[in-house]
């Protein structure tokens, strides 16, 4: 590795809940390009802040030899503003330096720069806007949190292009596999610790998915300890109960007012006995719980996913759009849509900023239609949005899953956890509380076991923020789905893995396009609408 620009020396750090997320951490980073990988919740974009000085480390010190620049995960709006109108200032400064921008505007896929200033229409226009700006200043150290989440096709090319020609020092948090095989050096962050491995990215995975089984294996064995100490705590209690009521009942032949006393000890009794129940029950779902998920670990899985049982199809649409306008803004985003959805595998596609979004929300009736007829049997849908943000709850996913099948046991959960390769340890947790990318895992979960079940599933950006198990769970998950899907993405490996059949493909001037699957491997120049 080259000179040190970054350092972190004895570092630690925890959650606010207390949890340590590193301890003792050394890192050194100089101009080399290096990205930071682990799975959801943690600690990687912590991790960036602390390098970038926004965040102070519990313990440790922070050593920086140059001013690194951090396009953070969660895209402001308003910095994305800020950004616009000083590019606008620059171009206008200095004709080189418009040529520059231009060139890079174009490249990326955004809207002319004045049409931004007033603020950019989409997440991925903003997380562009930032990625100019900080890649025009050319820092001697860039950070990068998941720069792909929200970038179109053509965003993605561009970025992957100019990260591959990049010369300063880079740190990027990413599950992006495309841009991932870009780059030569990976910073592994684990609760066991860190490391760092070389590519290439493909054996990366493979050893990131067999270190996820291990844990998965860890977390039963510490299961099926509690359990037992518990059991032994259990004991114990009974045997000093025992001796209690010995001594209770020759206290009781010594005393005279009989009575008083019983019905004092009586109530006691009584309050003892519910904290007893109390303390049984805990100990009781502890011990099934652990039952469960070590039966559940030692069953050998199949190749392909048990699929859902759907009812027969009666060959009606679940979602039929009839001249469909949609605008944002005054601005047009779908004309003359005519759509109809049963049983079948469709992409939405397009630039950012086109309507993707828009379009799910008027199919699911979330939004209207600003002409034309939408007519949906909701009964046989279901949806998660970006980010799972329409699942955020405070009840766990076993709660969820009990409350759609009420008839599984804990053993058939805990099996369909594994199959799916969703962490027990989350299981349990509210939903509010995980990472969007294992809320969206949690979300499909509970689609898959609905009763009476849906039929057509609608998602948008299922992949945002999910590791490289996830990802690869998620795809195995929707290639064994029997039923209909309509999947808004840019993740192609996604899209080709579940079987497409048809790509709708939006302009965001209006227009659009609907074609076969066939072409989906190949370029991404087959996609762009023609003007």
């Amino acid at each position: 590795m080259s000179a040190a620009l970054l350092e972190l020396e004895d570092l630690s750090v925890g959650t606010p809940e207390g949890r340590p997320l590193f301890r003792d951490l050394g890192l050194s980073v100089g101009r080399d390009r290096v990205a930071i990988v682990g799975r959801n919740g943690v600690g990687k974009s912590t991790l960036l802040e602390i390098l970038a000085g926004r965040r102070a480390p519990d313990a440790g010190r922070r050593v920086a030899r140059v001013e690194p620049v951090l396009v953070p995960q969660q895209p402001d709006p308003e910095q994305a503003r800020q950004a616009a109108e000083a590019l606008c200032r620059r171009a206008l400064r200095d004709p080189a330096e418009r040529h520059a921008i231009e060139r890079e505007r174009i490249a990326a896929g955004l809207p002319p720069l004045a049409a931004l200033v007033d603020g950019p229409s989409s997440r991925g226009e903003a997380r562009k806007l930032l990625l100019v700006r900080a890649l025009l200043e050319r820092p001697p150290m860039l950070l990068l949190d998941e720069p792909t989440e929200d970038l179109d096709e053509a965003g993605i090319a561009w970025l992957c292009e100019r990260l591959r020609r990049w010369d300063g020092g880079l740190v990027v948090v990413s599950h992006h596999r495309g841009l991932l095989r870009e780059l030569p050096d990976f910073f592994v962050v684990a609760e066991s610790g860190c490391r760092h491995l070389p590519g290439p990215f493909d054996a990366l995975q493979r050893t990131l998915e067999q270190e996820d089984e291990a844990r998965q294996q860890q977390y039963v064995r510490n299961l099926n300890a509690l359990a037992e100490q518990e059991q032994r705590d259990e004991r114990i209690r009974r045997r000093r109960e025992r001796k209690k009521n010995v001594g209770r009942l020759h206290e009781l032949r010594r005393r005279t007012s009989r009575a008083r006393l019983n019905e004092k000890r009586g109530h006691a009794q009584q309050s003892q006995a519910r904290a007893a129940r109390i303390r049984r029950d805990r100990i009781e779902t502890a011990r099934a719980w652990a039952k469960a998920t070590r039966r559940a670990l030692s069953v050998s899985l199949p190749l392909e996913l048990p699929s859902p049982e759907l009812p027969p199809d009666d060959g009606q649409p679940a979602i039929v759009l009839e001249g469909v306008e949609v605008c944002a803004a005054g601005r047009p985003l779908l004309s003359a849509l005519d759509l109809r959805i049963g049983r079948e595998r469709l992409a939405v596609m397009g630039p950012n900023g086109a309507g993707k979004t828009s379009l799910l929300r008027v199919m699911l009736g979330q939004r209207s239609a600003d002409a034309g007829s939408v007519r949906l049997r909701a009964e046989r849908i279901g949806a998660i949005a970006q980010g799972a943000t329409d699942w955020e709850s405070d009840e766990s996913l076993l709660w969820h899953l009990h409350q759609g099948s009420p008839d599984a046991t804990l053993e058939q959960l805990a099996t369909m956890l594994v199959e799916h390769r969703f962490p027990l340890a989350l299981a349990q947790r509210p939903l509010r509380s995980l990472s969007p990318g294992e809320r969206v895992r949690a979300a499909l979960l509970c689609l898959f076991a609905r009763a009476p079940a849906v039929d057509l599933l609608v998602l948008d950006e299922p992949t945002n923020s999910l590791d490289f198990v996830g990802m690869a769970a998620l795809q195995r998950a929707l290639r064994a789905w029997p039923g209909g899907l309509v999947v808004a993405s840019h993740d192609r490996e996604l899209l080709e893995a579940i079987g497409i059949q048809r790509v709708l493909v939006l302009d965001g001037r209006g227009s659009w396009t609907s074609r076969p699957e066939i072409g989906l491997h190949q370029s991404s120049k087959w996609l762009e609408v023609q003007d």
